[in-house]
């Protein structure tokens, strides 16, 4: 059996929902599975008792729900300069397990470590759909999906032998014989949830700080809202019809196959979970991260919800959406996990790129399946 390095962005909690779901399987086809990451899936990891190679994390600076460009590059300035020291301490850390392949979950340093060891690498992410599949760019949205595709180029493996993107939409792959595209991945958790129906909407916004300025919009509709992610600051905001509740895996799961319905950041991993569960969604996407609003963009076009693509969320959005998206007239068909097609992928790397392989050095990846 192989062992294999899974190296993962360290900003939010989707990547290590994903990377969690696809390990733990990989261990039960008797894989041996190392993990490579820093920030909040370095903390997710180690609280399961994992050991984790660390890696500084690269992190978007979102405010109000805007991604801040300028103060990105500053924030990860010092570690993009000093990418050849990151990379040489990879190479140190990788070079004692003697690994069959490295797997990044849009991890920047990982891949050129895993390059100096002459180490396949597999790229498994849902930000390449972007970059890799064709599609038709939303009016108005050139510049950002310019600007996010060269920001996605610079963090994605330029030597991967292979591509797998994960999403639920499926729009044409540019190259289908480097690149396979699959259903959404779902952990476990979620899948053995029973999905009813209380009277909360359930919130979640990617960055603490993107909620405040909604909360008075809530309060207007009158409903019940149960808010994850939210500034310390805001835990005294006075209202009968908003809890704000702290970090917690089983009680974020509960208030998800509970909900009326989820008003979020139009993040891929929580989507996805929420489309499984059949839960109507209504999104912001952050702006100025066209990933988000391309995931937005086909989340209105498939019929299972809607979107606030400009300006802020209004309680009359939400009533609309509330109306138009009722539990009786959302489409009901789930959507189909891609975790089976993701295995056979990767399995199928695997075979592609033995030892022999690695040592015969690049070679042309064929009969990938999914």
């Amino acid at each position: 059996m192989a062992k294999i390095i899974y190296a993962l962005s360290g900003q939010g909690r989707g990547h290590s929902s994903r990377v969690m779901a696809i390990s733990d399987e990989l261990r039960l086809r008797g894989h041996d599975v190392f993990f490579c990451c820093g920030g909040t899936a370095r903390e997710v990891l180690e609280s399961r008792s994992e050991t984790v190679i660390p890696v500084p994390p690269l992190r978007q600076v979102v405010e109000k729900n805007e991604l801040k460009m300028i103060r990105t590059l500053w924030r990860n300035g010092r570690r993009i300069f000093g990418l050849n020291s990151i990379v040489e301490q990879l190479v140190d850390s990788f070079r004692g397990i003697n690994a069959d392949l490295v797997i990044t979950d849009f991890e920047a340093f990982s891949p050129r470590a895993a390059g100096k060891l002459g180490i396949p690498v597999l790229s498994f992410n849902h930000q390449e759909v972007v970059t890799k599949t064709k599609y038709k760019i939303p009016e108005g949205c050139k510049m950002q999906a310019l600007s996010t595709s060269i920001a996605i180029n610079l963090v994605a493996p330029a030597n991967a032998v292979h591509t797998l993107l994960t999403s639920f939409y499926f729009p044409k792959v540019k190259d289908p014989a480097s690149t396979t595209l699959v259903g959404p991945i779902i952990r476990p958790e979620v899948m053995n949830l029973q999905p009813t129906i209380e009277d909360h909407i359930l919130v979640y916004f990617n960055q603490p700080g993107s909620s405040e300025h909604v909360l008075d919009e809530f309060v207007q509709t009158g409903l019940k809202y149960v808010i994850y992610n939210f500034p310390e600051e805001l835990a005294h905001y006075s209202s009968e019809n908003i809890v704000f509740k702290k970090p917690s895996i089983d009680g974020f799961l509960r208030d998800m196959g509970s909900c009326r319905a989820i008003i979020c950041t139009a993040g891929f991993t929580l989507m996805s979970e929420a489309l499984y569960l059949g839960k109507p969604i209504l999104v912001m996407p952050n702006r100025g991260i066209f990933e988000q609003t391309l995931n937005a963009h086909f989340l209105v076009e498939s019929g299972y919800g809607e979107a606030v693509i400009e300006g802020d969320l209004s309680s009359k959005q939400i009533q609309n959406f509330l109306s138009e998206y009722s539990h009786e007239g959302i489409r009901r068909e789930p959507v189909q996990c891609g975790n089976e097609a993701a295995i056979r992928c990767i399995e199928s790397v695997l075979d592609e790129y033995t030892e022999s392989a690695q040592n015969q050095g690049a070679k042309s990846l064929t009969g990938i399946t999914a």
